[in-house]
């Protein structure tokens, strides 16, 4: 099992907070507040060194888009999409929809969860957004 960035970006892009909960591991600058995710050691506005960051998931969706024809290693259909990130990050990655729930939409609130996002060679785990319940605290 692997996850999410180890292949692209040489190490996982999940990580646990401190209080051991799932997060994506990020950056921000000190200077001009830019988050970003991956993270960047120096910030593409400033060239200021950049702190380590963990975001918890949290967002709403800023663009989606169904998959009908999938690539290799991917189950259609499938969303995926721009997440605006609580802690201010814009992310691309999975929707979770399923059958009956109304589509994924701009605004929508959604939550982070970990799942199988690709299965060939060896599963990837990676970030899935979905609707976040109503009223729930995070």
């Amino acid at each position: 099992m692997r996850y999410i960035g180890e292949a692209s970006v040489g190490y996982p892009l999940i990580v646990p907070d401190e209080a051991g909960q799932d997060c994506l591991l990020g950056s921000k600058c000190p200077g001009c507040g830019d988050v970003r995710v991956p993270p960047r050691r120096f910030c593409p506005n400033d060239l200021a060194e950049c702190e380590p960051v963990h975001l918890d998931g949290h967002g709403e969706i800023y663009e989606a888009v169904r998959i009908g024809l999938a690539p290799q290693g991917f189950e259609a259909p499938f969303w995926v999409g721009y997440i605006d990130l609580d802690g201010g990050a814009r992310f691309f990655g999975q929707i979770g929809w399923s059958e009956g729930e109304s589509e994924p939409r701009h605004g929508d609130r959604v939550s982070m969860s970990v799942e199988v996002v690709r299965t060939d060679d060896l599963p990837v785990m990676g970030p899935v957004f979905r609707k976040a319940v109503p009223n729930a605290a995070h």
